[in-house]
């Protein structure tokens, strides 16, 4: 069932230890296989926050991240070679891990930490707010060479949300102002898409439909934005609803093949987690239990998602199968289990 007891997590760390790998970690290399993709994660205790990678099915977790610092976000590279994490210590730094034995090492220093690392398409490039320059602005920073670029000039803190399947745009949002923005990373083009207070925008796997949360009297909603005319995000767009509801929603997701919506929905008492066709038909509730489930993330298989439950008391990361049957726990600990990255 893929769980992580704590004794296999002193093991790991004994054998981290043993073989002395560089920065304190035990790395994932190549030992993960199996029918499903490893899973990255942050595991937060007394002793900080640590970045740690699991293979559903298998019963040791491997840490790549420094006992020195606090790990926070780690996402996938799109070609699954790569995890790029925020490490907070004395420098707020882009971290990188290459899961074919090169290592960890820092990109770039002065980082947002409250930013997750936004990868480019073809996983040679990574976008991250910094206010190295003496304003948060959109940065990008190319893995070869580690060359920087500084893609935004506003006095305004920015949130980059997603990047376009084609590298062709990075979807934005600034604090103080109301709408989704457009950016053109090897151009100067600047297009605003959307005027209402709308947060968190995603892109869909096929690069013609970006999900967002729009928020009305207090509560989000998830809604689709598309082009009207010929592909191009420059001419008209329009907006649909998706799960138009009276109750709180967030952390929107797509399944890999585009049709589906996961996201979570936040009760009195609950949150759970919901998905839907991208016309807003076939709603299905695909958590149930008095605790908070949040955080959905699909498999790029598409047939699984892993999340964080708060069913056993602590945080834990489960997954299931896209119909929420068959729901396995990946790690069983007393620590904080958060953000998984599929």
């Amino acid at each position: 069932m893929g769980l992580v007891a704590v004794n296999s997590r002193f093991l790991c760390l004994m054998f981290c230890f043993a073989v002395a790998l560089s920065l304190g970690g035990c790395f994932a290399g190549n030992l993960f296989g199996g029918d499903l993709p490893a899973i990255a994660y942050v595991v937060s205790d007394d002793d900080g926050a640590q970045a740690w990678v699991q293979q559903p099915g298998a019963d040791e977790a491997s840490r790549i991240s420094s006992l020195s610092a606090d790990a926070r976000t780690p996402r996938w590279s799109p070609d699954h070679t790569k995890i790029a994490w925020i490490s907070v210590g004395n420098q707020t730094q882009l971290m990188l891990y290459d899961v074919d034995g090169e290592g960890v090492t820092s990109l770039v220093s002065n980082v947002d930490a409250d930013q997750p690392p936004i990868w480019a398409p073809e996983s040679d490039r990574i976008a991250y707010v910094s206010d190295e320059d003496g304003e948060p602005d959109i940065y990008m920073v190319a893995l070869e060479g580690e060359r920087k670029t500084r893609l935004t000039f506003n006095p305004e803190r920015e949130l980059v949300g997603d990047w376009s399947p084609d590298g062709e745009w990075l979807v934005f949002t600034e604090y103080g102002k109301d709408g989704l923005f457009l950016r053109n990373p090897n151009g100067v083009n600047r297009i605003e898409l959307t005027s209402g207070p709308d947060t968190d925008p995603v892109w869909s796997p096929k690069g013609d439909r970006i999900a967002f949360l729009r928020s009305d009297d207090g509560a989000r909603d998830v809604y689709v934005l598309r082009p009207t005319k010929s592909g191009n995000w420059a001419d008209d767009t329009d907006e649909v609803a998706v799960s138009d509801d009276q109750h709180d929603e967030f952390s929107v997701a797509w399944s890999a093949d585009g049709r589906r919506l996961a996201f979570v929905v936040r009760f009195d008492d609950q949150s759970e987690i919901f998905s839907v066709l991208v016309d807003g038909s076939e709603r299905r509730q695909l958590t149930q239990n008095m605790e908070d489930d949040l955080t959905p993330v699909w498999s790029a298989g598409e047939d699984r998602i892993a999340f964080v439950s708060h069913a056993y008391g602590n945080a834990e990361i489960l997954y299931m199968n896209a119909d929420g049957t068959e729901q396995m726990r990946l790690t069983v600990n007393d620590a904080m289990d958060t953000h998984p990255d599929w």
